[in-house]
């Protein structure tokens, strides 16, 4: 699995988390915002990181 391949992945649980955090039984949900505040940060991290290698 590539890097690229790998943050396709995770921004795919992005959007299946925060449409979780949608629904009226997760609204709220400390678990839920700490993960989606950790793979927000790896998402940037990766970003920024693939974003680097495609201009080299």
């Amino acid at each position: 699995m590539t890097v690229r391949e790998l943050v396709e992945q995770m921004e795919r649980r992005w959007e299946e988390l925060m449409t979780l955090r949608a629904s009226p039984d997760m609204y709220g949900s400390e678990s839920l915002d700490g993960q989606l505040s950790e793979l927000e940060l790896w998402l940037l991290r990766m970003h920024r990181l693939t974003a680097g290698t495609s201009a080299a």
